[in-house]
């Protein structure tokens, strides 16, 4: 059976919550909130994906179905298809620096041979050892 509160437990009730009321701050007019993790910008909102998006999902899908749907030998040949194109394409937009590498003379190896022991070319008739 439940039981009445007196006019006394009332009073103090009230009190308490009076008290907590006044001790609290106002919120501010623009109704922002603090974020529970404490972040000082807000949390933006996920956008849909865009047309690019979409349209490369669907090519993907398009160039895998493809694939599963050809035979071993014919995977092969557009690997090394797309291999050899790629390779071609490398060569070409470094074909300026290809060509320079192979026109100047290679630093690593000598012109002439050179006596190890002297540090010194050996004179024309000597001659040579295997």
């Amino acid at each position: 059976m439940a039981t009445r509160k007196s006019a006394s437990a009332k009073r103090t009730t009230a009190r308490r919550t009076a008290s907590r009321a006044s001790t609290r701050r106002s919120t501010s007019s623009t109704g922002r909130r603090r974020t529970p993790s404490g972040s000082l910008y807000p949390r933006r909102r996920a956008s849909r994906p865009g047309l690019p998006t979409t349209v490369g999902t669907a090519l993907g899908t398009l160039v895998v179905t493809t694939l599963l749907d050809l035979s071993w030998p014919m995977r092969l040949l557009l690997i090394g298809l797309v291999l050899a194109l790629g390779l071609a394409y490398v060569l070409w937009r470094h074909r300026a620096e290809i060509t320079a590498a192979a026109a100047q003379p290679d630093a690593a190896a000598p012109a002439e041979p050179v006596d190890p022991a002297t540090g010194t070319p050996p004179p024309p008739d000597a001659p040579t050892t295997p």
